[in-house]
C-alpha cells in the first residue's frame, strides 16, 4: 500500500500514522511512504512512478494532499485510470479536511475504510488539464487563498480570519460565465459541500451525482455580503435573491486573467473549461456502510 503524506507533526496526524503503521504490521501489509516535497509537478510525477507498483493509495492530510493524489491517478487519462481500479483511502489530518467533512465519518469509521476493501465511484472535478476533488471557483475565495499564500498560521482559524479582512474589502469581478456576463463577489464549480475549514456553500453536492453544484454570488454591498456568509454557515443563503445555484457538466469561462482556486490553492487562471468527471475514483468506505 502507498502511502501518502504532507510531513507535519499535528496530533491528528501522528495518531493516525502510529495505528497505521501497528495495523499494517498485525496484516502483514507493507508500507511504502511519500512525503509530498510541495512542488505540485514533482509530486504528481513521483506517485505516477509509484502508482504502478500499488492498487491502494492511503492520504493521510487534507483537501490539499488529495488533490495532488487525484491528479496522480487520474494523471491525463482518467478513463484509462478509472478502468484499473486502483483505490484511495482518506485519514483526514489536514487544517480544514473539507472534502472528507461531507462523509459525516468519525476517525474510527475513516480507519476502518482503509482496509475494509469495500469502494465506491466518486466524481472528480477539472479545470483545464488539471483535477480537484472538491471545489473550485473564482472571486472572493480565490482571493482569500491567494492572501494566505499557503501559510496557515493558526490552522482552521487561518480562512476565518483572512476571510474577514477579503471579506470588508473586496469589490468582486466581472466574469463571462458561458456567454453570459456577471458581476459577482464568487463563483463556486462545487463536487463537495464544505470549504474554507467548515463552511458550506453548496448544502445539496453529492460527490457521486455525476455533476458539478454551482453557486454565484452577486457582487453586493457590504450587509448583504455579512449576511450570505453568516447564513452559510447553516446552509441557508441560497435562499437570498442575490444567491443562485445550478448545476451542470461542464462550464466555461472566456475572461482572462482571473485566478482560479482549487482544494486550497491558486491552480490557475482563466480563461478556463471546468467539467465533472462522473464516477472517476473509487474510494474506500467503512464496510458497514456510509452516511452521503
Amino acid at each position: 500500500m502507498l502511502v501518502v503524506y504532507r510531513p507535519q507533526r499535528g496530533k491528528q496526524f501522528l495518531s493516525h500514522k502510529i495505528w497505521l503503521e501497528k495495523t499494517a504490521m498485525e496484516r502483514k501489509i507493507t508500507l511504502q511512504w511519500y512525503a509530498t516535497c510541495g512542488c505540485f509537478d514533482d509530486d504528481v510525477a513521483q506517485l505516477k512512478s509509484l502508482l504502478i507498483h500499488h492498487q491502494q493509495i492511503t492520504v493521510l492530510g487534507g483537501d490539499g494532499t488529495l488533490n495532488v493524489v487525484v491528479n496522480a491517478l487520474l494523471g491525463g487519462n482518467e478513463v484509462a485510470h478509472a478502468a484499473t481500479q486502483k483505490r484511495m483511502a482518506i485519514l483526514p489530518c489536514g487544517t480544514g479536511n473539507d472534502f472528507a467533512r461531507a462523509f459525516g465519518y468519525s476517525n474510527k469509521q475513516w480507519r476502518e475504510s482503509v482496509f475494509s476493501g469495500v469502494a465506491r465511484h466518486i466524481d472528480a472535478g477539472k479545470v483545464n488539464a488539471r483535477y480537484f476533488i472538491n471545489m473550485a471557483g473564482v472571486g472572493f475565495n480565490a482571493e482569500v487563498v491567494a492572501a494566505m499564500a499557503g501559510k496557515k498560521r493558526f490552522g482552521a482559524l487561518s480562512y476565518t480570519l483572512c476571510g474577514i479582512v477579503k471579506l470588508l474589502s473586496y469589490r468582486g469581478m466581472e466574469v463571462m460565465l458561458d456567454g453570459t456576463k456577471l458581476q459577482i463577489m464568487m463563483c463556486l464549480f462545487a463536487n463537495g459541500r464544505h470549504f474554507a475549514a467548515g463552511l458550506t456553500p453548496t448544502p445539496s453536492a453529492h460527490v457521486n451525482s455525476g455533476v458539478l453544484q454551482v453557486l454565484t454570488i452577486s457582487a453586493v454591498s457590504l450587509p448583504k455580503r455579512l449576511l450570505c456568509f453568516t447564513l452559510m454557515l447553516v446552509g441557508l443563503h441560497t435562499k437570498l435573491p442575490w444567491v443562485k445555484v445550478s448545476s451542470g457538466q461542464c462550464f466555461e469561462i472566456k475572461t482572462k486573467g482571473v485566478s482560479i482556486e482549487a482544494d486550497g490553492d491558486v491552480i490557475a487562471a482563466t480563461p478556463a473549461k471546468i467539467s465533472a468527471l462522473a464516477a472517476s475514483l473509487r474510494l474506500n468506505i467503512p464496510s458497514a456502510g456510509e452516511r452521503t
